[in-house]
């Protein structure tokens, strides 16, 4: 009945079936008048206009365009009809203007009165749209801020203590790392990015051996032929769900897969996910998911590769500056460069000091400036300008710089962001040093 109610008020929506309609009331009220007498009929005259109907509801309905050529319609039958009978002498033009001036007035409201019936609608969706926006936020925060309470409550270590742990650990093991490392590797990384279901395998020549050195939950399973691993696998990059949905034939039993890349780019292991927590599905956390699958790639390396790099290994750190920059393209988080360097002997203890107060994540390159004073290197991965500004206050506040140094005694170069600085940066590092490595390797850097 509403249906039926509807389409009595509201019309047709396709444009075909509404001219149809125009062109049969033009009909029926052309008929209508022709059997009314009109315009022969004085009689007629005297009583209710019948046809003015069809035009006028074709009108209200439709609007001006299809009021108006009904309008035209009826009267253009009327005068042709007339014309065959040698009566178009009589058509009356009062009557026909005053038709024609009922359809566009009763059109153009329509076709205002439509204008802001839509303008209000679009409002109102516009409002319930943001307002389930809102909705699904506010009950998303307060899920994450139960979560991350949870989490917070029931975390014992941190990001530094684990990885430093992790590093520990590889130290003391001489080959098959990932089998005493796997199960702690997963499981920080199940910290960091809510994972579930997962496991962790070994990659040999580029090929995944099929047993799982390390499992979370008891559904996990390998598929070896799953499109995003395979495009993982070709890409060397963390891929997950949302990268995948617009360009994947067949859709993928896995939520993420996350390749452990060392910074020489040898593919060392890779997590496939199953399940992983879904509020914990953001670029930050996919960042720092990579960021730590690299760092536990370096230790998984058969030359065990170590944050602290000496003077001579300057094109690694270039290596790590060139993943720093990878993560930023990928997912738009900077990275930053303070750059130390002392003039005497206490200088360089505090720069010592610095060394050995090291963050777990972050990377130390002993080096000299050009004019052969000790220098530092400090690269701080995922980190904002803010973060390595509150660096340096650290720095300052615990090693006593701002206190009894001066600039000519010990300078803080800095910050420098991976993002906007990073041709500062790579022509820093071929001043000091850098420039004694391999030109194979600062080419790879340029591109």
């Amino acid at each position: 009945m509403s249906t039926l109610q509807s389409r009595m008020t509201s019309g047709f929506k396709r444009e075909s079936i509404a001219w149809l309609e125009t062109l049969v009331v033009s009909v029926i009220t052309l008929y209508v008048w022709l059997q009314s007498g009109l315009p022969v009929s004085t009689e007629a005259t005297q009583s209710f206009f019948w046809p003015l109907l069809g035009p006028l509801l074709v009108a209200l309905r439709y609007g001006f365009a299809k009021g108006f050529t009904c309008a035209l319609l009826m009267l253009a039958g009327l005068a042709s009809i007339m014309s065959t009978q040698g009566e178009l002498a009589l058509f009356p033009f009062s009557i026909a203007v005053g038709i024609l001036l009922v359809a566009m007035l009763a059109g153009e409201f329509h076709d205002h009165w439509q204008v802001l019936n839509n303008k209000r609608l679009r409002e109102y969706k516009e409002m319930s749209r943001k307002l389930e926006s809102f909705t699904q936020s506010y009950h998303l925060l307060k899920l994450s801020h139960d979560k991350l309470e949870q989490r917070s409550a029931g975390q014992t270590v941190s990001l530094r203590a684990s990885i430093s742990s992790l590093h520990n650990m590889a130290t003391s093991l001489s080959s098959n790392r990932l089998d005493k490392l796997g199960q702690p590797i997963l499981n920080l990384l199940a910290e960091i990015g809510g994972l579930e279901v997962a496991g962790i395998y070994l990659v040999i020549n580029g090929k995944v051996d099929a047993e799982p050195k390390a499992k979370l939950g008891d559904y996990h399973e390998l598929d070896l032929d799953d499109p995003m691993l395979q495009s993982m696998l070709s890409e060397l990059t963390l891929l997950s769900v949302a990268r995948m949905e617009a360009h994947q034939a067949h859709p993928s039993r896995y939520q993420l897969c996350i390749p452990l890349l060392d910074i020489q780019k040898n593919l060392r292991a890779v997590v496939v996910v199953e399940s992983a927590r879904f509020f914990q599905q953001t670029l930050a956390d996919h960042a720092l998911l990579s960021l730590v699958a690299n760092h536990a790639a370096n230790l998984l390396s058969d030359t065990l590769v170590t944050p602290l790099l000496m003077p001579e290994q300057g094109g690694l750190f270039l290596e790590y500056l060139d993943q720093a920059e990878q993560n930023q393209r990928q997912f738009g988080i900077d990275s930053q460069l303070v750059v130390c360097t002392a003039s005497n002997h206490l200088q360089k203890k505090r720069l010592d000091a610095i060394v050995n107060h090291r963050r777990g994540a972050d990377i130390y390159w002993v080096c000299q400036s050009s004019t052969g004073a000790p220098s530092l290197f400090v690269l701080l991965p995922l980190s904002s300008i803010t973060d390595a500004r509150d660096y340096m206050q650290r720095v300052e506040h615990l090693f006593g710089l701002s206190a009894s140094s001066t600039l000519s005694d010990f300078g803080m170069q800095g910050p420098f962001s991976v993002k906007k600085d990073l041709e500062d940066i790579r022509s820093l590092t071929y001043q000091y040093g850098a420039f004694d490595e391999s030109p194979a390797i600062h080419s790879s850097h340029r591109h």
